[in-house]
């Protein structure tokens, strides 16, 4: 049996909805347990761990929606976050901001008698035949910052009661899913002094990465690629001139070491699908319409520039794709000196980036959106980094709604001379 219910009604729901007594209806009703478990075969609600805020200022919450193939008509649930260090204002502008399909409605309201601060919320589509929610962030919520001594990270997360997160699908049937807390990290970390992290080994999925044991490239190190170019493409890394170096490393993705791939909601990986030379490159982005998720998905390796450096070249291969660039799109402004990888943006893009030692943005160095399907040359001139430590990063951000965007990477390097 369905029960048909105008949009134009919807707000006089909400009660009943957060409090389970239409929950047969929509199929909203069991208790889901947080965590990994069910997040492979069932659908889930995210928020993004150590979001960057500044104390006495606002920060976006993101909530991200996967149906990992379920098809999802309904979901009740609550944001928890820590009232000791974080507060909801109404008054803020765009304080809770829907991006839902135009079948779906949404609501959230503030629970002001929650101790733990809590602001309740369901998303459904109200007539039948029920639509299904795409993966995409269905929600955002801004969140004041309050003022902690010393650095602080704040848990936001879902509540597991009052009401318990719930999913219903396009039948009307309760459906078991999952939900992932996050956290908002209040004020700068000061970098590591006695262990930097690139020397660290890195776990990447199922990979034990551990750097080259010389930290830093002298001008007699040999390249390790050992693919020999075929007589239509010649790889950059071989042809260094005299008196200059590669900094460099695994330069051509032919090992699975040296580069850093972080951890984001959907991770770079090493691929054999493209390559400008050799046999691999590295992929970012997202190439299943299917899979299309909420993530930026990066590359990245530090590297010094000698102080002595009369020049510092980066020299990228890229190959871009996106059938988002048909849309209608505007690039965003990234924000410079402040950490990479957690704001929210309207389009997908592509971009390569240079970053310090404790991951902020100093300098955009590519922003765009393409689809040449084609591998070109992007240079770039590094030399005002003389003495300096960085990180080199590129990637793609995909929104998690309307189509997909990738871009794979081959032969990088940055070439100094003195």
């Amino acid at each position: 049996m369905h029960i048909i219910i105008s949009k134009q009604s919807v707000p006089a729901l909400i009660a009943s909805l957060l409090f389970g007594t239409i929950g047969v209806v929509f199929g909203i009703g069991p208790r889901i347990q947080a965590g990994l478990a069910a997040q492979l075969d069932s659908p889930s609600l995210s928020i993004p761990l150590k979001i960057p805020a500044q104390p006495n200022s606002t920060v976006t919450i993101p909530v991200q929606f996967t149906a990992n193939g379920s098809q999802i008509s309904s979901v009740v649930f609550a944001i928890d976050y820590n009232e000791t260090w974080l507060s909801y204002d109404s008054s803020l502008p765009n304080s809770i901001v829907f991006n839902l399909p135009p079948d779906f409605v949404g609501s959230c309201t503030p629970d002001t008698a929650d101790i733990n601060g809590e602001i309740k919320c369901f998303i459904m589509d109200p007539v039948v035949p029920l639509a299904s929610l795409p993966n995409s962030v269905v929600l955002s919520v801004r969140l004041r910052t309050n003022n902690p001594s010393s650095p602080t990270e704040a848990k936001v997360g879902f509540s597991q009661d009052s009401p318990p997160p719930s999913f219903g699908d396009n039948q009307g049937q309760s459906v078991p899913g999952s939900t992932i807390d996050g956290s908002v990290q209040i004020g700068d970390i000061p970098p590591p002094t006695l262990f930097p992290w690139q020397y660290l080994p890195i776990v990447l999925r199922n990979f034990l990465i551990m750097p080259s044991p010389t930290p830093s490239p002298s001008a007699t190190v040999t390249p390790t690629r050992t693919v020999t170019p075929t007589g239509t493409v010649s790889p950059t890394p071989t042809n260094t001139p005299p008196g200059c170096s590669d900094l460099i490393r695994n330069s051509g993705f032919e090992k699975n070491s040296d580069w850093e791939i972080p951890n984001t909601e959907y991770w770079a990986k090493y691929s054999e699908e493209q390559a400008h030379s050799g046999n691999r490159s590295m992929r970012t982005g997202i190439i299943r319409t299917r899979e299309n998720i909420y993530s930026y998905s990066s590359a990245r390796q530090m590297v010094t520039i000698p102080s002595n450096s009369d020049s510092a070249e980066l020299t990228l291969w890229i190959y871009q794709i996106s059938e988002d660039v048909y849309a209608p799109h505007s690039l965003p402004n990234l924000t410079l000196g402040m950490p990479f990888g957690h704001e929210l943006f309207s389009s997908d893009f592509h971009y390569i980036l240079i970053l310090d030692s404790s991951d902020n943005l100093i300098e955009v160095l590519f922003n765009e959106l393409g689809n040449s399907r084609a591998w070109k040359e992007k240079v770039f001139d590094l030399s005002d980094y003389a003495g300096w430590t960085i990180q080199v990063e590129f990637g793609t951000y995909n929104t998690g709604s309307g189509d997909v965007s990738a871009m794979y990477v081959d032969d990088v390097t940055l070439e100094i001379c003195r």
